[in-house]
């Protein structure tokens, strides 16, 4: 129920609205040399959203988690708690967004930790250089915070940056990070195989919510669970059950593997989705083709896409290996050592085990805000929970 509905507004953190932060969105081209379909060409630029102060202040980039744009629900919550607080703000979307696939992904096929946050850390300094230039920000120092997926991301940004040395984080924030990334799909991927009374297969639940959330993400533009899905759907006669909620969690990060899975693909010429030989013009519709890719979760996608071209790479390694490459598990002594990094989750978190929860506790100590409950980012805006993590990341000291 967290993971869905969040915290109750009367218990948030409050945070100024949308038309008071001074922001803009602005755009950048990553890869000059990609190809992309005309059907895909409002993906050639890498977009993303800046909030700004006049005066000289720190500034925090915004890592989305899986799936997410860089204008999702969540996002915006942050990026004006954030604001709020006297940062400047820059808001990227997720690795696994289509728009960063097509954009600003080198391979096309996000799921490696290392090679995402170097596609990341790319796109980072582009976008600041971009902001500079066009609003004449002042900048005092650099921090770094991420969403799920995107705190996996940020940690591996923050440890490659430790040797390029170019932010030079003050902070690192880590927000319901997972722990072991392909252990945490499959427990997502587990949700969307819920059974529920009077639902044959999956197949026919899927079918049965295409319309209804593909309207929804067409207006929203992003796979963000808090959303005004939830609103909707308890507001009616039948309010959702554990079991039908459960497989609304795996239905929505279903959505993001289709968009990974369709995008990737496409810009990899697979033809497993849209034909490689056949022109996506601007008329054509997508839906066909992204029905296809739905029925592909993510443990498909890493089995069908991204294990195959890992493995043409590392002829002797198997999806161990990569897991343990792409885990918080391979960054231990870096993460321990980094005292400027902090992690938050808690013991129900949907995307951990209880192994992980520990690792988190052992390996960041006194800087692992652990609570009791919350889901996967359900207590991120509770008051008392956004108070200790922001006064963190407004530190500088390292």
């Amino acid at each position: 129920m967290a993971t869905v509905a969040g915290t109750p507004e009367r218990l948030q953190a409050p945070v100024p609205s949308e038309v008071d932060v001074q922001q803009t969105d602005l755009k950048v081209r990553v890869l000059p040399e990609r190809h992309l379909p005309p059907a895909l060409s409002q993906y050639r630029d890498l977009h993303y959203r800046v909030a700004w102060h006049d005066t000289p202040s720190p500034l925090v980039f915004l890592i989305a988690g899986t799936g997410s744009g860089y204008d999702s629900t969540r996002m915006d919550y942050l990026k004006r708690l954030f604001w709020q607080a006297g940062m400047h703000v820059i808001v990227l979307s997720s690795p696994t967004n289509h728009d960063f696939i097509a954009a600003a992904s080198s391979s096309g096929l996000p799921g490696i930790a290392a090679e995402d946050a170097r596609d990341l850390h790319t796109a980072m300094s582009m976008a600041l250089e971009t902001a500079r230039d066009e609003l004449d920000l002042e900048i005092t120092g650099y921090r770094l915070a991420g969403f799920s997926l995107g705190a996996l991301h940020a940690a591996f940004v923050a440890e490659l940056d430790s040797h390029l040395g170019q932010f030079d984080f003050q902070r690192v924030l880590l927000l319901n990070p997972p722990v072991d990334l392909y252990a945490s799909i499959r427990r997502l991927d587990a949700l969307s195989y819920t059974r529920i009374a009077g639902v044959s297969d999956n197949d026919s639940f899927y079918e049965h919510i295409f319309q209804k959330l593909s309207r929804h993400f067409a207006t929203r533009g992003n796979s963000d669970i808090q959303t005004s899905i939830f609103e909707e759907i308890q507001s009616s006669p039948e309010a959702l059950t554990d079991p039908e909620l459960a497989m609304l969690i795996g239905a929505v990060f279903r959505f993001a593997a289709a968009d990974i899975n369709f995008m990737s693909d496409l810009i990899n010429g697979g033809g497993r989705y849209a034909p490689a030989n056949e022109t996506l013009k601007v008329s054509t519709s997508l839906t066909p083709y992204l029905r296809r890719a739905l029925f592909c979760d993510f443990s498909c996608y890493v089995q069908t896409q991204l294990l195959p071209e890992w493995q043409s790479r590392n002829a002797e390694g198997d999806l161990e290996q990569m897991a343990e490459q792409t885990s918080l598990r391979h960054l231990r002594d870096f993460l321990h050592d980094s005292t400027n990094i902090a992690a938050v989750s808690n013991a129900r978190e949907l995307i951990l085990t209880e192994g992980d929860y520990q690792f988190l506790a052992d390996t960041f100590g006194e800087r692992a805000f652990l609570y009791p409950n919350g889901g996967h980012g359900g207590n991120l805006d509770y008051g008392p929970v956004a108070e200790r993590y922001l006064q963190f990341l407004q530190g500088a000291a390292k």
